[in-house]
């Protein structure tokens, strides 16, 4: 049965050095020494680990350990982080500080002392975790150690190894990292956990953990080797732990018979669950539903997009209904792409009852153009955006201008003095009352001119719309016009379309298309590309087009994509769903909701044992969130390998058929593939890539099929039987469901056919590597 170490009889030794007299620095180092110091002591299952930064001499690193193999009888866990060179006997030698590869035997420290110093010791369980290169030479002839006896084999003993590389492999440090790869994984892993039933992370776990993501990340693949029941030691708490995993009823404090007959209750434990604060609707800031992976990668593939194809422009869809996080999901977006995108915010809802929705759009777009100069400069750019519109409007508001001027000189004239002399004060006066009230005419005449026929008001857009012969061609000319002064690609973050009449979604995702493509095609000038992001039910979009053209649903509509579908397949190059909430995000969310901050502490744990450990959870915490971008980038670069555009083409060569001769169909499913596969990784989705490329093209060619199965993944038994297929599919997709080229691609022996526990996975339910069960 799994356990934690005995923190009075546990000793932990964290090695490492960052700066070498003959050898590359290694900066990150010193920050896994920190945050793994932080993270073993405060879990309490150590007491405050040793720590030996930047040790010169072998004598410094030999005394502490000895002291601390003394005292450890229960675990003993060393770790050294920094180069690791083979000498001429082929043996593994730890750089220290003063190491120089001239007199290696000499001034580092060889491999066979720590693994003398192991082996000689007394405690229970040894652990033995090297971040270096060529680490995996450790495995090699260590597990000679005593035979336990029987006592011994009752428990958990036993040596443990994990390395970071193997006997031939070099460790991997990326620049401007706060970790190193392999202690970086290991300290999120650690610090985050793995979501399902383990109350504790065992040390098999994360070994497993460890192995899955470095593989996929193309990194060199850590080596582990353990002997008796090593591996059963958990080394810290899991804190990605569901209690839903526990027993329903757990065990209760006994109550006094007058309490449990129905008087009032004392127990404070009680009053704490009834007083629970209210809680606001405004969309999050902070990542409670462990959102984080999907604006990382998709915050990459819209920069990637830019930066590739920068005159193209590119429509996302975020889908969900309503509540499911899509405003907290902009927000962090939103802190991902500000520093390379102008963001413009854009609430449909607010807009829809004012003005036309170009219009609304457009003055969102000159709000944010102007709010990024300085505030000196806002006028100008006021002015020229004022003198681009007059001139695209032409004639109405040069005329409007020319009878403002006549009137404003006709008044002026008629006021003016009739004496030629100026000479006394009333006759100065009235000269003056001519020349303000001429202007005063001018002003207001001009202002009225601009409301009205440079769309400056809801009822200059309209009148607008009404005097051009072609409105859009103007509208879509002056769109282009800010963009290019807007400094920085723009971004829209469109919300809440979801809450407007179909009327209005349909004209604005028209007005939409109808922008981005006239973006590129302005008459030979540079281009310059938008960007939409939009966040809303696709159940509702679609069904505004459907009923929007109702007359054409059953001569379009495809067997598994109805006609909304295939509107927004037009529309949008990628649709994202919202990604499944697992039990562990729902677990989190509550408990940050009722106010639950308790952290599980071993209760054996002296309390004073955490207080003398120094906090510094923000500096962690943000050193994990930079190790993670730098993650995020890895795992968009890895999934841009040769294999991984192999195994997309292999599954669209044999599918093809299936697609048809669309090319935006072959576009999506290969936007939608590589999509899928980062963010299932960056949550920690263990799933086939063969698997989710099957899946992703059913996204694409059936996406009501899709629908129903996410939310219904048994359904899928009626896909490989259609015998059972009406007990699985309400009747409108029927149809679809029967349909052998969809039977095809889930039958398919490429991954094995498709399960409700593989259409989970691509769903994103996790799935634990080390246990086997779901989240």
């Amino acid at each position: 049965m799994a356990r934690l170490p005995d923190p009075q009889r546990s000793r932990a030794v964290l090695i490492g050095c960052s700066r070498y007299a003959d050898l590359p620095e290694i900066p990150a180092v010193r920050n896994n020494l920190t945050d793994l110091q932080e993270i073993l002591g405060g879990a309490g299952s150590f007491r405050i680990p040793t720590v030996i930064t930047e040790p010169r001499h072998m004598d410094e690193v030999g005394e502490a350990l000895e002291r601390q193999t003394d005292e450890a009888s229960d675990v003993l866990l060393l770790y050294y982080a920094g180069h690791g060179l083979v000498g001429e006997d082929g043996q593994l030698y730890l750089a220290l500080s003063g190491t120089t590869q001239s007199r290696l035997r000499l001034s580092a420290l060889p491999f066979e002392t720590m693994q003398r110093i192991l082996q000689e010791s007394r405690a229970q369980v040894r652990i033995l975790i090297l971040d270096c290169c060529f680490s995996g030479r450790a495995l090699d002839g260590f597990m000679s150690s005593p035979t336990p006896d029987i006592a011994a084999l009752s428990d958990i003993s036993g040596t443990f190894i994990l390395s970071s590389a193997t006997a031939t492999a070099m460790s991997l440090v990326r620049e401007g990292e706060p970790f190193t790869a392999f202690s970086g994984e290991l300290i999120r892993l650690l610090k985050q956990g793995i979501p399902g039933p383990a109350e504790f992370l065992t040390l098999t776990a994360i070994a497993a953990q460890l192995r899955h993501t470095m593989g996929s990340l193309g990194y060199p693949l850590p080596q582990v080797r353990g002997t008796n029941s090593v591996g059963e030691l958990g080394l810290v708490r899991n804190p990605a732990y569901d209690p839903a995993a526990e027993p329903a009823f757990a065990a209760r404090p006994t109550v006094d018979s007058d309490t449990s007959s129905g008087a009032p209750s004392s127990n404070p434990d009680i009053e704490d669950i009834e007083e629970v604060e209210w809680s606001h609707d405004a969309p999050a800031t902070e990542d409670l539903l462990h959102r984080a992976p999907v604006a990382r990668v998709l915050a990459l593939r819209l920069v990637e997009t830019h930066v590739m194809q920068p005159d193209s422009s590119f429509l996302v869809h975020l889908d969900g209904p309503w509540g499911s996080g899509k405003s907290s999901l902009l927000n962090l977006l939103e802190e991902r792409v500000d520093d390379y995108f102008l963001v413009a915010r854009f609430d449909a809802w607010q807009q829809s009852r004012l003005a036309p929705a170009w219009w609304s759009l457009l003055t969102c777009l000159r709000q944010k153009v102007a709010h990024s100069r300085t505030w000196w400069l806002r006028p100008f750019v006021r002015i020229r955006e004022s003198a681009t519109r007059a001139r695209r409007t032409g004639a109405p508001y040069a005329m409007a201008c020319v009878i403002v001027a006549v009137l404003a000189a006709a008044l002026g004239y008629l006021i003016w003095p009739k004496n030629p002399s100026l000479l006394g004060w009333e006759q100065q006066a009235k000269a003056a009352t001519a020349l303000l009230a001429a202007l005063g005419t001018l002003g207001a005449g001009a202002l009225v001119a601009a409301r009205l026929f440079l769309w400056d008001s809801v009822r200059g857009a309209r009148l607008f719309e009404q005097t051009q012969a072609n409105p859009m061609a103007d509208i879509s000319a002056h769109f282009q016009w800010l963009l290019k002064r807007a400094g920085k690609p723009v971004i829209f973050f469109i919300d809440d379309l979801d809450r407007c009449d179909q009327a209005y979604v349909v004209e604005f995702l028209d007005m939409i298309q109808t922008l981005v493509r006239t973006v590129g095609n302005t008459r030979g000038e540079t281009k310059c590309a938008a960007y939409f992001v939009v966040a809303a039910d696709g159940v509702w979009l679609r069904r505004s087009y459907e009923t929007a053209h109702e007359s054409f649903v059953d001569c379009i509509t495809e067997p598994g994509r109805p006609l909304g579908y295939l509107f927004l397949d037009k529309l949008f190059q990628l649709s994202l769903p919202m990604p499944t909430l697992s039990a562990a995000a729902r677990s989190s969310y509550l408990d940050h909701m009722l106010r639950i901050t308790e952290s599980r502490q071993d209760p054996q744990s002296p309390p004073s044992q955490e207080q003398s450990l120094p906090r510094a959870d923000g500096d962690v915490l943000d050193r994990l969130r930079r190790f993670e971008e730098g993650r995020a980038q890895a795992v968009a670069a890895t999934l841009q390998s040769i294999t991984e555009r192999r195994r997309a083409e292999h599954t669209l060569r044999k599918f093809a058929s299936v697609l048809g001769d669309n090319p935006r169909a072959a576009k999506k499913f290969l936007n939608t593939y590589s999509i899928l596969r980062s963010i299932r990784f960056l949550e920690d989705v263990s799933v086939d890539p063969d698997v989710l490329a099957r899946w992703s093209l059913i996204c694409v060619r059936w996406p009501n099929i899709a629908d129903h199965l996410a939310a219904c993944p048994e359904a899928v038994e009626g896909i490989a039987e259609p015998l059972w297929s009406s007990e699985h599919f309400p009747a409108p997709l029927l149809a679809a469901a029967e349909s052998s080229e969809l039977q095809a691609v889930v039958t398919s022996p490429d991954g094995g056919p498709l399960t409700p526990e593989l259409i989970r996975q691509c769903c994103g339910a996790r799935r634990s590597i080390a246990r086997g069960q779901w989240d």
